[in-house]
């Protein structure tokens, strides 16, 4: 405050001082050419007085665009990680509207499912349901039968592909039965279940081997690929997916 005031005081003193000697130095210069004598050293000392407060007002407007130009430079900065913040926050929303959205998916398809639904029917209905939902764009139902996994239902896959049959711990889709633990695949070789249509090809940015399981016992796996959503959401999706699936189907399979 105390620094203020003073600043205040010297600027107002700067301009008098400025004025009165620009006064004096003009009714000097007037006397002189009047009288015929001339005073260099009232001369000198009057252009030091009106310099001196001239750099320091100079110097002044100086610091004071400088610290208006910081103030301006934070303001924005301010704003911006306000946005930034406001943006992050809206979009943090939004994933978790996301994920509820897909614990919806997955309950919708589970309700869609016929509670005496047949085990040969249940794999195409499965796979239809998910197109319908996730929009995937391949997938196999394997199904077990006496130790051996053997697909029962195909979704999307070319007609030079086809599925093999696997026992449990054989390859990816075994260990996965075996293990009975959902796994999602997102570095994909670019031949790995290619989907063809009539505009092309096109490879899928995740693989999804969701097992199926009763009582400890692994007893379909499903397997698809799709590119619409994230692995780690779609991932959760499944989780709930075959826990909900299995609740609802588990007097079938008794």
């Amino acid at each position: 405050m105390r620094t203020s005031k003073l600043r205040y005081i010297l600027t107002w003193l700067s301009l008098a001082l400025i004025l009165i000697c620009s006064s004096l130095l003009v009714v000097s210069a007037w006397n002189s050419q009047l009288s015929g004598t001339f005073s260099p050293s009232l001369m000198v000392l009057l252009w030091i007085a009106i310099s001196s407060s001239g750099i320091y007002l100079f110097m002044l407007a100086v610091k004071k665009a400088h610290r208006q130009w910081i103030n301006e430079k934070r303001q924005l900065e301010r704003e911006e990680q306000e946005a930034k913040g406001k943006s992050s926050g809206r979009s943090g929303t939004s994933r978790e509207n996301k994920v509820l959205d897909f614990a919806a998916s997955a309950r919708k398809i589970v309700r869609r499912i016929p509670g005496n639904i047949a085990e040969e029917q249940l794999g195409m209905f499965l796979l239809k349901n998910l197109a319908r939902e996730l929009e995937i764009m391949s997938g196999v139902y394997y199904s077990e039968k006496k130790g051996e996994f053997r697909a029962v239902a195909t979704y999307a896959m070319a007609s030079s592909t086809e599925p093999y049959s696997f026992k449990s711990g054989e390859g990816l889709t075994g260990q996965v039965a075996r293990n009975q633990q959902l796994m999602v695949l997102t570095r994909l070789p670019e031949e790995h279940l290619e989907v063809y249509s009539g505009l092309g090809k096109a490879a899928p940015s995740y693989l999804a081997i969701v097992p199926l399981v009763h009582k400890g016992r692994t007893i379909a796996v499903l397997e698809c690929s799709g590119y619409r959503y994230e692995p780690a959401e779609i991932e959760n999706m499944f989780r709930i997916f075959a826990r909900d699936l299995m609740n609802k189907l588990s007097p079938n399979f008794t």
